[in-house]
């Protein structure tokens, strides 16, 4: 069930003008509006630049990132302008297939990748936050930044020009907010603001080219561009992917040391890269050409007292394993339900300092695996890429690492030996069937949960861990492949699965969907429980009872 976007009712005046202002309304922050004024928070987005950027750039999701834009309420409709991305092929400089990766269903309940066309979703996002009530002042620059024990000011003015820069001479205006969210960029204003630095993580910066190709004839047959093609050239790698949402095509060539950025942009040349796969003028046309440099970074901090940093305003990552929109879209949710709780009153600000705790050793490692994947499809050494081609050909596909886990915060503490590989990272989501009902698991409800293979008895609980369950709202699931009153029937039998490769018959649900802890039999979850309360009230959380959530939304501070 989405969360209500109606507010708590306020028995004060609030001395701010909004709840959270969010600076920068590229996806990141559209979604953290979204999510935020969703929960009943009042939020002003601040975006430079008169109109949406009308091409796109980033074009992966995948399913973590489908699932919340399902607690959203646009993954369907993002769904018919994506397209699933259904394998990725390996290949060598002569287009013969070394390897490819067939991909599926993700454990999310949707495909595990898809492709989409930037604009086409940040249209879909923009309606849903606009009818959540978000107010978005496009075209305006944030041009100071004050905080105080309360709140914090920023001064802004309208933008002009080509670099949507302050116009000269107009009368600077003030936007109040308890909290700040800065999704401004890779060159964030915010972060200079709050003097966070950033770190390089040592992987070369990488110029570039990508050509965006809008067909004349979207159904149009391409039999030498199926789907997606890594080409290991040492002359010059590239990418050339055959959908880019609905009506798109896209290619990315690195550029050669000593290319000159201007000439390899120029159209004709561009056609001459592209006529490999006899893409020309007859087919489309070149919707966008353009120099990227991809870089690895990571800010610190990400926090400073009531403002925060997001997407690639606190972290940027090259893109070989399509994870950085991902990776700013898990900011925004890590970052909401948290927000919300300390706005709500149940925990106090220090819960904030979770966010980067959580999150920046997830995206570090994403950071590095994509380093080292560029590492093997950028190789340039002809010895190595010869031995490179051969395992491959050989069937040595490297085996992906795991996907990393949240670091220290609201999740049980331990080694990951000790506490089992799902603690820390996204939990399942299946279809199952409630009262002839059919649909993906989190329609049914949202916010904590314990998730169990049998049946919980109540009595299971002391009045310390009911108490709990309480003051989190907590949803106890049965779900099971044998069918039985007011059990979740388990479908495809996914539910089932994941219990049996985790050793677990129950997990502990976040209300971002990730595990706080697992339970190797129902009567080990009381421990579990107790874990839980142990660590949030370490991490300042307090809670109230169910019934005291409509009637105040305490003070942020």
């Amino acid at each position: 069930m989405i969360p209500s976007s109606k507010a708590p009712e306020r028995t004060h005046a609030r001395p701010t003008d909004c709840d959270v202002a969010i600076v920068g309304y590229g996806p990141v922050g559209m979604i953290a509006a979204g999510l935020l004024a969703q929960r009943g928070l009042d939020v002003v987005v601040l975006e430079r630049w008169p109109e949406r950027y009308s091409l796109s750039r980033a074009g992966h999701l995948d399913s973590e990132t489908m699932r919340t834009f399902q607690k959203l309420g646009v993954a369907e409709d993002v769904e018919l302008v994506a397209r699933p991305m259904v394998e990725w092929s390996l290949t060598s400089a002569d287009m013969d297939v070394l390897a490819t990766v067939m991909l599926g269903k993700g454990g999310a309940g949707w495909k595990e990748s898809y492709l989409s066309y930037q604009p086409e979703i940040e249209a879909i996002f923009d309606a849903r936050v606009r009818t959540l009530g978000v107010e978005v002042r496009m075209g305006t620059v944030a041009t100071g930044l004050v905080q105080d024990g309360d709140a914090v000011t920023l001064t802004v003015v309208p933008s002009h020009g080509p670099e949507a820069e302050p116009r000269p001479g107009a009368e600077p205006g003030t936007v109040r907010a308890s909290y700040v969210i800065g999704a401004d960029g890779a060159r964030s204003w915010v972060r200079s603001c709050i003097g966070s630095g950033r770190t390089d993580l040592g992987f070369p910066a990488l110029d570039q080219l990508v050509i965006d190709i809008e067909h004349t004839d979207p159904d149009v047959h391409l039999p030498q561009l199926p789907e997606v093609y890594q080409v290991l050239d040492i002359n010059r790698p590239l990418l050339a992917g055959r959908w880019s949402g609905p009506r798109h095509s896209r290619f990315e060539f690195a550029l050669n040391e000593g290319e000159n950025r201007a000439e390899l942009m120029d159209e004709q040349r561009c056609w001459e890269l592209l006529k490999r796969w006899d893409i020309t003028p007859d087919v489309g046309r070149i919707e966008r050409r353009g120099v990227y440099t991809f870089e690895s970074a990571l800010t610190t901090p990400w926090r400073q007292g009531r403002v925060l940093l997001a997407g690639d305003a606190a972290h940027t990552m090259p893109p070989f394993m399509g994870q950085g929109m991902c990776s700013g879209i898990r900011d925004a949710l890590n970052l909401s339900w948290k927000l919300d709780a300390v706005f709500r009153g149940d925990a106090d600000p220090t819960l904030l300092d979770t966010y980067e705790s959580e999150r920046a050793p997830h995206v570090r490692r994403l950071t590095e695996i994509s380093m080292a994947f560029g590492e093997l499809v950028l190789m340039r050494d002809p010895e190595a890429a010869r031995q490179r081609d051969e395992m491959l050909r050989a069937g040595n596909v490297p085996t992906p690492p795991s996907f990393p886990r949240l670091g220290p915060g609201i999740v049980a503490r331990g080694s990951e030996n000790e506490l089992g590989s799902a603690v820390g990272r996204l939990s399942p989501q299946a279809r199952v069937a409630l009262d002839r009902r059919v649909d993906r698991f989190d329609e049914f409800g949202s916010g904590w949960r314990i998730v169990s293979r049998h049946a919980v008895p109540p009595e299971l609980f002391d009045q310390k861990q009911r108490d709990l369950i309480a003051r989190l709202d907590v949803d106890i699931a049965h779900v099971s492949r044998g069918p039985g009153p007011g059990y979740y029937l388990d479908l495809d039998a996914e539910y089932d699965q994941w219990f049996q490769a985790n050793d677990a018959q129950a997990f502990v649900q976040r209300p971002d969907g990730y595990v706080f802890g697992t339970a190797r039999s129902v009567t080990d979850l009381p421990a579990v429980l107790d874990e839980l309360a142990d660590v949030l009230a370490d991490h300042g959380w307090h809670g109230r009872t169910t019934a005291d959530h409509g009637v105040e939304r305490a003070a942020s501070s």
